[in-house]
């Protein structure tokens, strides 16, 4: 029996991607309908050959911007200093956006290799952040990436092609599962960046180096400490576990805001390529 099937009228907004009730019209006027399946948590890790092809080239792009993303890092890192007994703070914002973004395209499979190398890549470029520290880090990246597909995709059903019809449920959709994951993810990132810290300075150090990181990854000291990482953080470790709280938060707010605004953008690619 043939299936009859009314599509509304929408000519004023032919030029561009929207929706009319359960009805999509992408910008070149194509239409397909939302359908319950399309929220399914699968269609983040596999839809078609073709979409496979399409994810393993958007991975190399994605993995070239995270090189690109963990250089600005790198930078910002030399120039950006808290108003506290000339600590600095390395600002790792770029690379993990670019990872979270990742997510939205090429799912978290492919999304978990780019943030376990990123790190390395990192190293490439500031090889005083130490293999441990690097290595600790890696994990730390894969993490976040699962916790983002896990609240995002499974628990609020976030679809990687089509957003929600309803507006106002997919405002809610989008934007509810950020407190839930900014907390989830400080909650284990900050004990893993007292690990880093541990490890990367709780053994002596030759002090004639020109800098002694006192936070690997967050903080150092300048030259003329003579004490190693671990023995300075303790010092003042209430101070600097709020620190890296209060840096953590800021860093996965920024970040998941950022990917709520522009992923729905990914997805009218995803549905391109599905």
């Amino acid at each position: 029996m043939e299936n009859k099937h009314n599509v509304p009228e929408h000519n004023d907004e032919s030029n561009k991607d929207h929706y009319h009730d359960e009805h999509h019209f992408d910008a070149s006027g194509q239409h397909d309908d939302v359908k319950e399946n399309d929220f399914d948590f699968k269609n983040m890790v596999y839809l078609s050959k073709r979409n496979l092809i399409y994810r393993i080239s958007a991975s190399g792009m994605f993995l070239a911007l995270a090189c690109l993303g963990s250089l600005f890092d790198w930078l910002l890192e030399r120039v950006f200093t808290l108003p506290i007994d000339d600590l600095i703070l390395s600002i790792r914002y770029f690379d993990i956006l670019v990872v979270s973004l990742s997510i939205s395209v090429i799912g978290p499979i492919f999304a978990s290799v780019i943030a376990f190398t990123v790190p390395w890549i990192h190293l490439l470029y500031d090889a005083e952040h130490g293999l441990w520290g690097t290595l600790i880090d890696s994990f730390g990246y894969v993490a976040v990436v699962w916790v983002l597909t896990i609240v995002y995709y499974m628990i609020f059903k976030n679809s990687y092609i089509h957003k929600d019809p309803n507006r106002k449920k997919d405002l809610i959709k989008r934007w509810v599962p950020m407190p839930i994951f900014v907390i989830v993810v400080v909650a284990f990132y900050v004990p893993l960046t007292l690990w880093i810290i541990y490890v990367s300075g709780g053994h002596d150090h030759d002090h004639d180096h020109a800098e002694i990181k006192l936070l690997n990854n967050i903080i150092s000291y300048h030259e003329g400490h003579e004490e190693t990482n671990w023995e300075a953080f303790k010092e003042k470790y209430l101070v600097y576990t709020f620190i890296i709280i209060g840096f953590e938060t800021l860093r996965f707010s920024v970040c998941y805001s950022l990917f709520a605004v522009f992923e729905p953008q990914m997805k009218k690619i995803n549905h391109r390529y599905r």
